[in-house]
């Protein structure tokens, strides 16, 4: 007999299952490094995972989940997806604000992936402002994607490259690019047809191997500067609690007292605002924050979450209020000194010569000398004494500077003749006065007609010289050059001559940013010339993978010989096709002759069981036509 095999109880108890998600649980890349992917990044990588465009998943999946934030219905999902567009402003969703919190809080409830804030600036908002932050056009690193593609290893966008200070890569030393090596344009940083790696634009391929920048290109500063901010980026997980301000404007406050005052710390970073950071309402931007922690050699994680202590307690009170021992006998002489003038000066005076306080150890000559209580010649009184100015005298040279061309000024009328004021002038020589005022008038609109003449001479003169520059200006470069605030005075003047320089600015610059087409594109143009059938454009632009309207400038004949060959070739596609529908037209007409059938245009188009054309003017015109050629008249005539 078999011994018995005792096994355990059954377990009735349901498992533990997970949650599943709606989307697929993709883990983000690089958390806890300087390479941390971008959100825009991680939303383009789950558009691969499902094997869908990502406008697709944004405009099917997320928006629908997004609730307004403004207006009457904040807080309420939209019903239809919004109609402006949104890919505009979509580099937000890396930054700090409200609307990247409500994207995260959605992908982390459709993927079931916790810590999503790790993918954007949200850890660091409280401590660094929005301003000047993120850029608005996509920039990469080609050696990067290079570099991951040839190791297999998956492509994303990292969070780095989406700042605006961030302009050299950290890893190969070399520039961030931003204009794609094959249509030559610029990109947004996230978009409907967004691909890591590849142009959203042309979806060519965007990685190659670079050598670094050459040497004579310093890129020290825009490499420490990446380095920080993928300092700043790295720590983010080990964030506890929220980074504010406060600890930041501490240790401003002490560095302020380490380098002996804020003019002598403000001396030494140029550009960045010391005192707005100490204020308790600013939050200091990023750019600022690079520059403190550039020049002072800290740490800026280090300025953001730690307390820097003073070593050196220097009373900073003193360095800030620095004033000149200046001896008491020495201020006390100067004052003596302005005392005797004739007409004594203010206070400001002497104390400016001296650079030094007013606290005079003799503060009855510095009352006296406020006061004015000294002797002084009494000028009022000398004024009392004059003799008033005869009538004929004034009229006299009023007539005289009436009878001059110059411009005539009746203050140092009234000073010549003896007056202290215009007042009598005013008062007894109103006719004169006016005829004064009617000759400055014509003098001024002279002189302004004069002015004029030699401002639009110059104004042209400048803009007509802008044509020949190597790098053409805009008309603001040539307005602020003559001296003009503003394009105004310059556009108001020359409307034509601005509109052109705008015009052949743009051409320019459409020029410079242009990639030119290679010769194998002009070779595959010549192949497509002489193909039979011609083909389309459209399936020209195709085969070359480049850009309609950057073939159509770089090649115009070609352009125009392709397109005048296919209109001719579709021309007489369509005449032959009409030929063989009037043909098949004929001999059904004949048919429903023989048979004694009147031939309509109905009857003959239900009688075609494959017909060329279906539209009943020409049914009817060529039916019309096969009844002339077989002499068959109008259907009265035919019954009769």
């Amino acid at each position: 007999m078999c011994d018995a095999t005792l096994y355990g109880g059954l377990e009735l108890s349901r498992p533990h299952i997970p949650a599943r998600s709606h989307l697929c649980a993709l883990p983000p890349i690089g958390v806890g490094t300087a390479f941390v992917e971008s959100l825009t990044g991680y939303i383009q990588r789950l558009a691969v995972a499902h094997t869908v465009e990502t406008g697709t998943l944004v405009n099917r999946e997320l928006l629908p989940r997004i609730p307004y934030t403004k207006g009457t219905r904040a807080g309420q999902a939209p019903a239809k997806p919004p109609d402006y567009s949104f890919y505009f402003g979509a580099h937000t969703l890396n930054g700090t604000g409200h609307r990247t919190r409500l994207w995260v809080a959605v992908l982390e409830e459709l993927t079931r992936v916790q810590r999503l804030d790790l993918l954007t600036a949200l850890p660091w908002a409280n401590a660094i402002s929005c301003g000047h932050l993120l850029r608005t056009s996509r920039a990469w690193c080609p050696s990067c994607y290079q570099n991951w593609h040839s190791l297999r290893q998956p492509l994303y966008e990292p969070l780095l490259w989406m700042f605006q200070m961030v302009t050299v890569c950290p890893s190969h030393r070399q520039s961030l690019e931003s204009r794609c090596p094959e249509c030559g344009r610029t990109q947004y940083v996230f978009s409907s047809k967004s691909r890591p790696g590849y142009c959203s634009r042309c979806q060519s391929w965007l990685g190659r191997s670079c050598e670094a920048d050459a040497g004579d290109v310093d890129l020290t500063d825009q490499q420490r500067a990446a380095e920080m901010v993928g300092e700043l980026l790295a720590v983010s997980p080990c964030i506890r609690g929220t980074v504010g301000t406060d600890l930041f404007r501490k240790n401003v406050r002490t560095l302020v007292r380490k380098a002996g005052g804020g003019l002598q710390l403000r001396a030494s970073i140029q550009g960045a605002n010391v005192r707005s950071s100490m204020r308790w309402r600013n939050v200091p931007q990023i750019d600022s924050l690079l520059r403190l922690s550039r020049n002072l050699n800290v740490s800026i994680v280090r300025v953001l979450t730690e307390s820097i202590e003073s070593n050196s307690e220097t009373n900073h009170k003193s360095a800030l209020h620095i004033r000149a021992n200046v001896p008491g006998r020495v201020v006390e002489q100067d004052l003596e000194c302005a005392l005797r003038a004739g007409i004594p000066p203010s206070l400001k005076v002497p104390a400016n010569q001296l650079v030094a306080s007013l606290r005079n150890p003799n503060p009855k000559l510095r009352r006296e000398l406020a006061s004015g209580s000294h002797e002084m010649p009494n000028v009022s009184s000398h004024r009392a004494d004059m003799a008033p100015v005869p009538r004929e005298r004034i009229e006299s040279a009023l007539v005289e500077e009436l009878n001059k061309d110059g411009f005539t000024v009746l203050r140092v009328v009234a000073a010549s003749v003896g007056l202290t004021s215009k007042r009598r002038i005013y008062e007894e020589f109103r006719e004169l006065r006016m005829a004064i005022v009617a000759k400055n008038a014509k003098f001024r609109k002279r002189q302004g007609a004069t002015v004029e003449t030699c401002v639009r001479a110059e104004i042209e003169r400048a803009l007509r010289s802008s044509f020949n520059e190597q790098a053409i200006p805009t008309v603001a470069e040539v307005a602020h050059r003559l001296g003009f605030t503003a394009v105004r005075p310059v556009t108001w003047r020359f409307p034509e001559l601005t509109a052109e320089l705008r015009a052949c600015r743009r051409r320019a610059r459409r020029s410079e940013c242009a990639h030119p087409v290679s010769e194998n594109v002009r070779q595959r143009l010549a192949e497509a010339l002489a193909e039979h059938p011609p083909p389309p454009c459209s399936e020209i632009v195709k085969r070359v993978a480049g850009h309609k309207t950057q073939i159509r400038e770089g090649f115009p004949d070609l352009w125009r010989a392709l397109r005048a060959r296919y209109v001719e070739h579709q021309r007489e596609v369509r005449s032959l096709k009409r030929q063989a529908f009037s043909a098949d037209v004929h001999r059904v007409v004949a048919e429903l002759l023989q048979k004694g059938i009147y031939p309509t245009a109905q009857v003959v188009l239900s009688c075609m069981p494959a017909p060329l054309l279906r539209s009943m003017e020409i049914v009817a015109e060529a039916v019309r036509h096969a009844r002339r050629e077989l002499s068959i008249g109008p259907y009265t005539a035919y019954r009769g």
